[in-house]
């Protein structure tokens, strides 16, 4: 890995997690029109097929990113934040969802990246704008279900609740 740069260059990671936002919003849009449309009228197919060719872009960048190489520190969280999204929206079940979710709450800083330099502060803006996201998924009943939250009730299991 190389030292910290005076300015802000993408590396394989950096500019793949850019799109990868991009592609995240698209996924989500796509989601909420199939969510607030008669998704059973077959004037809506087409939403549905959008909103799978949304979900197989995210996957596919995804990939991307599980297979480059970090190059420099700053990468470590991107690639980490990637992988939270991958499984998030693969997650089974809402009580999943939440678990997965839960992770950008630890303390440990997996999820950020320190310093104050112009690298750390675009990661740190990519790192932000991915967080929301994840509330945003959060949002979907496609991910998480209101009724799935409201009938868990195992005292030995709990579920998160929804932000």
């Amino acid at each position: 890995m190389t030292t910290a740069s005076a300015h802000f260059t993408h590396t394989e990671i950096s500019r793949s997690f850019s799109r990868l936002i991009g592609s995240v919003s698209g996924y989500i849009e796509a989601e909420r029109d199939i969510e607030h449309a008669a998704s059973w009228d077959p004037a809506f197919l087409h939403w549905h097929r959008d909103a799978e060719v949304a979900r197989t872009q995210v996957l596919s960048t995804i990939d991307h990113i599980r297979v480059a190489v970090p190059v420099r520190p700053e990468d470590l969280p991107l690639k980490r934040m990637a992988l939270l999204l991958f499984a998030l929206i693969e997650s089974g079940s809402s009580s999943e969802f939440l678990r997965l979710a839960a992770c950008l709450e630890r303390s440990d800083g997996r999820f950020a990246c320190p310093g104050s330099g112009p690298v750390a502060r675009r990661v740190g803006a990519m790192l932000t704008a991915a967080r929301m996201q994840v509330a945003d998924l959060a949002s979907l009943t496609a991910l998480v279900d209101p009724l799935e939250i409201a009938t868990a009730d195992s005292a030995d299991d709990p579920v998160p609740v929804a932000a």
